[in-house]
């Protein structure tokens, strides 16, 4: 045995050796491997860290103890007190560590820091009052002091510690993960199973024992990254923790995306002779990178994705590396396959790019340049691609908080009109609703924050806020003024939602407007995808006095038959349509021959985009019912609509 080796023949201290050395190893990957650094992954280093520390001094603990003299009591109280101190902040750090593990615990991270230092502050107290009183040694002459009484107090604060956080864990049970309750119910019981066995036996310390596997299970199943065994290659989680890193340290570097689509769509899992060489192909790939950049850092996502981190600053060497890594990347796969392509962007980290998310979305912008799937991709990011990402990503951030949100009372989303001409009356009788969206005072234009709402599923939210605001306004409306509707326009995705009605109607029933003041437009390429979803939505609405438009008809997506089938009340004709109409005569008689049709369907017909005399004239021969556009009104802030109804007569 290691104690009788090296002469600790009254304390073994075989366990706290080999879980040193244990402590030291995993602390030593912690640093290396660029493990996951979620909110409670610093407990778990700093529990490490000094569990390193503890187990050291437990040794000289138990060293002085063996060998002991009345001058070395001084000596043996500091290291105590110290061991106290350590094992206390590790305790901390375990149960600070079990603490955050539940999601919804993290926003009350710093009420349980609070109660855990005053638990810390409450062990110390007690462990330091016992040193100082005498209790924790026994000595009275000769080689061998007694420190039993010193163990058992440590093994008391462990059980404390350990008790407490296997109950903690059965309060929070249902906000855990099944996997991390099997891994804490575990751990913990036989933490504790230790600690009693400690307790029977202080001349075997296994102090070290108890809090290094909680530590190391912890690391291993939540927080480690494996390196991938044959191309030697870390997952996301490492690149995110480099990415950080480079960051903090204000370090230079460019990251950039080699995208390989064909292997994205290989089953490596099922390998042909032919994958084999595609795999093969990624290996030499891999290994030819390093061997040629030692600062380069690169990361598998998928079978052909990958994403890589290069360490230097930006110049233009640097730039003839990055193009030198594309054309090895090139030549490697045309070796095993001359029809795969590559797709490659890569950018300096520009200092508004904070994080690892921000990268990956600029890449995902920049990929849309590629428009030829058959060609090799290429390219690098400059300063006006920053700038237009951020611009859009600042969109992006405002529109998700609208989301979350959903405040009809929400200033950045500004709801303007633009009144509808109608010829039989003479007079504007209905309004389109136009959103506009206004950040930090400055309003963006629709046709920038419209796509990015559909792309990130804001577009609903915007809608069911604009629905709002429009029946706020029309409570007022209603009450003085004679007006067919305003409309609202919905996007097809919305169509497709099966509580959409639902949702519409409730916003209705909570203004108390009349449903037939509301009309909602559908662009012509909901029509197109139709289906059961959409036809159900439009027939529980209409049922309720709703109304419909089609709006951008003529854009080329629906067929006249399938436009008849549903319940739309009013057709608006695409500017375009109106425009190619004046200019060449076939367009004119396919347009009036449509518009004869859609009125022998009952349906009303309205041509928008009409700026000058010479078009307005054409709409009001051709027997257009409504007639929208510049040449009558612009849109204007929907509280100012009242500027162009009529008012009622009392």
């Amino acid at each position: 045995m290691l104690s009788n080796v090296i002469g600790y023949e009254a304390y073994n201290i075989d366990v706290e050796v080999a879980f040193l050395i244990v402590s030291l190893i995993f602390f030593v990957f912690m640093n290396g491997t660029k493990p996951r650094r979620t909110t409670s992954y610093v407990y778990v280093f700093f529990g490490m860290l000094f569990s390193i520390i503890a187990p050291a001094i437990s040794i000289a603990i138990a060293y002085i103890a063996s060998d002991m003299t009345y001058e070395k009591l001084g000596m043996l109280r500091i290291c105590m007190l110290s061991y106290i101190i350590i094992y206390s902040l590790i305790l901390f750090d375990v149960s600070m560590y079990l603490c955050t593990l539940p999601y919804r615990n993290r926003s009350k991270e710093s009420w349980y820091r609070i109660f855990c230092m005053a638990f810390v502050a409450l062990m110390d107290l007690y462990c330091i009052t016992s040193l100082f009183s005498g209790n924790m040694i026994s000595y009275t002459g000769g080689e061998l002091a007694d420190i039993s009484a010193f163990i058992i107090k440590m093994n008391h604060c462990g059980l404390v510690s350990s008790t407490f956080s296997l109950v903690f864990a059965l309060t929070v049970t249902k906000d855990m993960p099944k996997v991390v309750r099997t891994i804490i119910f575990t751990v913990y019981p036989l933490c504790v199973l230790l600690l009693i066995l400690q307790r029977t036996n202080t001349s075997h310390i296994i102090l070290a024992m108890t809090y290094v596997i909680p530590l190391a299970v912890f690391f291993i199943l939540f927080h480690s990254n494996p390196y991938d065994e044959i191309l030697g290659l870390q997952n996301a989680y490492s690149l995110e923790s480099r990415f950080e890193d480079n960051i903090f340290l204000k370090k230079p570097f460019y990251i950039g995306y080699l995208i390989i689509p064909s292997f994205n769509r290989l089953d490596f899992s099922k390998p042909t002779p032919e994958m084999a060489d595609a795999f093969e192909a990624i290996v030499s790939y891999c290994r030819l990178a390093e061997d040629k950049y030692p600062n380069l850092y690169i990361y598998k996502q998928s079978a052909g994705t990958f994403t890589f981190i290069y360490e230097a600053p930006q110049t233009e060497e640097n730039e003839k590396a990055l193009d030198e890594l594309g054309d090895i990347a090139e030549k490697t796969i045309k070796d095993i396959d001359n029809l795969a392509t590559i797709i490659m962007i890569d950018m300096p980290c520009f200092k508004e790019i904070k994080t690892i998310a921000m990268a990956r979305e600029m890449v995902n912008m920049l990929s849309k340049k590629h428009v030829n799937p058959l060609d090799n991709f290429r390219y690098r990011a400059t300063l006006e691609d920053n700038k237009k990402f951020q611009e859009r990503y600042r969109i992006e951030q405002e529109l998700l908080d609208i989301r979350f949100r959903k405040d009809p009372d929400d200033e950045r989303v500004v709801c303007y009109a633009q009144p509808i001409f109608e010829v039989e009356s003479q007079s504007f009788r209905t309004a389109e609703a136009l959103m506009r969206l206004k950040i930090n005072g400055e309003m963006v234009s629709p046709g920038l924050f419209i796509p990015i709402a559909e792309e990130t599923n804001c577009i609903h939210a915007l809608t069911l806020v604009m629905l709002e605001k429009v029946c706020m306004e029309l409570q007022k409306l209603e009450k003085e003024y004679d007006f067919e509707c305003i409309s609202v326009n919905c996007s097809a995705k919305e169509f497709t939602l099966p509580g959409l009605s639902e949702e519409v109607l409730g916003i209705i029933k909570k203004y108390g407007v009349d449903p037939k003041k509301i009309r909602l437009e559908l662009t012509e390429s909901a029509v197109a995808d139709d289906n059961n979803k959409l036809k159900k939505n439009m027939y529980k609405l209409r049922e309720q006095g709703i109304s419909f438009y089609l709006d951008d008809f003529g854009t080329g997506y629906s067929a006249m038959a399938r436009v008849i089938d549903l319940p739309f009340r009013t057709i608006k004709f695409d500017k375009t349509l109106l425009y190619q109409s004046i200019e060449d005569e076939r367009m004119d008689g396919i347009v009036s021959n449509m518009i004869e049709t859609l009125k022998n369907s009952g349906i009303m017909t309205l041509v928008e985009g009409v700026e000058s005399d010479a078009q307005n004239d054409y709409s009001i021969i051709h027997g257009f019912e409504y007639i929208q556009g510049f040449h009558y009104a612009k849109p204007v802030p929907i509280s100012e609509l009242r500027n162009y109804f009529t008012k009622i007569k009392k």
